[in-house]
């Protein structure tokens, strides 16, 4: 029985608005996730990850750090998303030891781990979880746009992601679009520009863009051209369930109909 399904695509191919339809058509069964959630159960969402060094000298300039951290092994987890406009100089001072901003190689293990306790807690409930992003999406732009990392590596990544989550009979359901360009303009359009930024610099601004001198739409536009083509060669292989769906057209209540006879839904 599938317990867990994972949206994906590029930005503006409509994983929240199906992940929301799916959530509505499973009923009370359904966990829902959207990307950003501090509650996420797959995913890190503004939360720092400490050393015991690193902690310790945090404590001594916040004291009250300690009642917010959570110990695993070696490392401490403090979720600051809440010290937004609260503590400021807090808020900053563990913004800079995010998950997202770790070294590769301990990134690589948080994440994994963070997987693990996930599906072990799903395995022994009754839900059924949707998320989206947190399976293709935040690994690409991390490793490939922030450090520039190897197909290798990150095909290795995903597959170690892949052989934790088969427990939960998982469907990965990706997005794509004929015209990267046209979809890219549509969402620019409807988004403030703040995101449209962040992104810019993220995908440009980092290791991969500056290595290739990206910078712009074009950058932008070059990077989610690559991620797409890995992306969809990696689901080629993937031992698990994936269904990849056109959507050029947005006809959304003809695609949800298909996608509820792929996922054996009751047509609406």
């Amino acid at each position: 029985m599938t317990k867990l399904y994972i949206f994906e695509g590029v930005p503006g191919s409509g994983k929240t608005t199906s992940a929301k339809w799916l959530a509505s058509r499973l009923g009370e069964s359904a966990k829902l996730f959207l990307e950003g959630d501090p509650e996420h159960p797959a995913d890190y969402e503004s939360v720092a990850c400490l050393t015991e060094k690193q902690f310790d000298e945090v404590e001594q300039e916040c004291p009250s750090v300690r009642g917010m951290a959570i110990r695993k092994e070696e490392r401490y987890y403090i979720s600051y998303a809440s010290l937004y406009g609260k503590d400021t100089e807090l808020f900053k001072r563990l913004k800079a030891f995010d998950v997202y901003e770790l070294p590769v190689e301990d990134y690589l293990e948080v994440a994994l781990e963070k997987w693990k306790e996930f599906v072990e807690q799903a395995k022994s409930g009754v839900h059924e979880y949707i998320l989206e992003c947190c399976y293709l999406q935040n690994p690409f732009t991390f490793l490939l746009a922030k450090h520039n990392c190897s197909k290798e590596i990150i095909f290795n990544f995903l597959n170690k992601i892949t052989n934790v989550i088969t427990d939960l009979d998982p469907v990965i359901v990706y997005f794509e679009q004929d015209n990267v360009a046209e979809n890219l303009e549509k969402i620019r359009q409807e988004r403030p520009v703040e995101w449209f930024d962040f992104i810019t610099w993220y995908y440009t601004g980092q290791e991969y863009g500056k290595e290739r001198g990206l910078s712009g739409v074009s950058g932008v536009l070059a990077f989610l051209e690559e991620r797409k083509y890995y992306e969809k060669e990696f689901l080629r292989s993937v031992p698990v369930r994936s269904l990849i769906i056109n959507n050029t057209n947005a006809d959304w209540g003809n695609i949800h109909n298909r996608l509820a006879i792929k996922l054996g839904l009751t047509v609406k």
